[in-house]
């Protein structure tokens, strides 16, 4: 910011590098204290108004690069974006739309909902919050070793069980705030 000069970055630039992460040998692998610190770094830098007196041209500049960092930080931050922005620098989309192939997690989440559902209790859900959290602990853990592995395919089957384990979390925890 002391030289007065705001550029954008080329779109191959990495999340990864906008932050002086390491990508290799685990892109997967984030510490997340250093990303927040080296996140708030950034932004202090690049915030458009900083360079309000700059002129617009300068000032829109470090408002693209502020969304870009943005974009990037919340990318790094959770598993699951990490993991889907993972596999979009591989070519492997990974959409809404994904089924999982998973029969007996497919059970297990029909199982969840139907706890939810039927829930009379907090204890109810607190108990499903629980073992629904190790669940999703134990696919992070395994999405981290097979990333290390380049294993996309598994990698993005892992991706969708993690949504389909968040969205039980959420939905969860909906029940608690409504009840």
């Amino acid at each position: 910011m002391s030289c007065g000069h705001i550029s954008t970055l080329p779109s191959y630039v990495k999340y990864h590098d906008i932050f002086a992460l390491p990508y290799a040998p685990n892109p997967f692998i984030i510490d997340i204290s250093t990303l927040k610190q080296r996140f708030r770094e950034a932004q202090a830098i690049c915030h458009p108004d900083s360079w309000a007196s700059k002129g617009s041209n300068q000032q829109d500049v470090a408002q693209a690069l502020s969304a870009r960092i943005n974009e990037a930080y919340q990318s790094l931050l959770n598993p699951l974006s990490r993991a889907e922005y993972l596999l979009r620098r591989h070519h492997i989309p990974v959409s809404e739309t994904d089924q999982l192939e998973d029969m007996e997690l497919m059970a297990e989440v029909i199982e969840a909902r139907e706890t939810i559902e039927d829930a009379e209790h907090s204890k109810d859900i607190d108990v499903l919050i629980e073992n629904n959290q190790l669940l999703i602990q134990n696919t992070i853990d395994e999405l981290e070793v097979l990333v290390g592995k380049q294993q996309w395919e598994k990698v993005k089957a892992k991706t969708i069980r993690l949504r389909y384990l968040e969205n039980i979390s959420r939905a969860a925890k909906t029940w608690l705030d409504n009840h």
